[in-house]
């Protein structure tokens, strides 16, 4: 028994190898990163008043952000790879890249799929990789990301010496040109963060229910690579 899905058909009880290696180690990396970040960017904001022991033995707003710096290096720099690696890996790989909003296949199956979501489907869909509505909501996760990076690279370019961030000081030049200001930014920076607590939130609730009551694997389906679709 087999069913058409995503332009693939997805045999019952046998694994198609989905996710590539790059695309599954990006996927764990940025789960770190971006759990670093909210916790550090947090205490950033909302410093602790008081620090036991002695002022020259602690540094811990100083390790604190540097923390919160090497994790959004690492973030930016796994986000331009996984980008180039769209170009040349599977078709899997590029589905967060380029959203087929040209065909009338996608938006019955992102309809389809918000209404399983939303309880008003009996049966789910059954797609080899991600489904219209994973493809919108990664999508948008990604524009989240692009706001919380560039917004975190122009107020390190505003401390920084090296002249290799000073392009990054157009993002002031913007928030200035608009009526802005460096409080302003770091407000705008916050509420990327804030964004995208919602949309972890939102990510890991989908993966779970698709596990569960889904006809493909998911969640495994990152560790391994492989997708299942299950028995009925």
């Amino acid at each position: 028994m087999t069913e058409y899905c995503d332009n693939v058909l997805m045999p019952v009880g046998k694994s198609v190898y989905v996710y590539q290696l790059p695309i599954r180690l990006w996927h764990w990396s940025m789960a770190i990163c971006v759990s670093v970040l909210i916790v550090t960017g947090y205490i950033i904001g909302k410093p602790w008043l008081s620090v036991t022991g002695q002022p020259c033995d602690t540094f811990y707003m100083g390790y604190t952000r540097m923390a919160h710096f090497i994790a959004g290096f690492i973030l930016i720099i796994a986000t331009v790879l996984r980008y180039l690696y769209a170009l040349i890996g599977n078709r899997y790989s590029r589905e967060l890249i380029i959203l087929p909003v040209w065909r009338k296949s996608w938006w019955e199956g992102l309809w389809s799929e918000i209404r399983w979501y939303l309880f008003l489907d009996r049966e789910p869909r059954a797609y080899v990789g991600h489904n219209p509505l994973a493809q919108a909501g990664m999508a948008v996760g990604m524009i989240f990301m692009l706001l919380i990076m560039l917004s975190g690279l122009g107020m390190y370019a505003q401390a920084s010496a090296s002249p290799f961030f000073k392009p990054f000081l157009l993002v002031l030049d913007f928030m200035y040109w608009i009526g802005g200001n460096d409080q302003e930014l770091r407000s705008l920076h916050r509420l990327g963060m804030l964004l995208l607590i919602t949309f972890v939130i939102v990510h890991i609730y989908m993966v779970i229910r698709e596990e569960i009551m889904g006809k493909t694997t998911l969640a495994s389906t990152m560790f391994s690579g492989y997708r299942e679709r299950r028995k009925d």
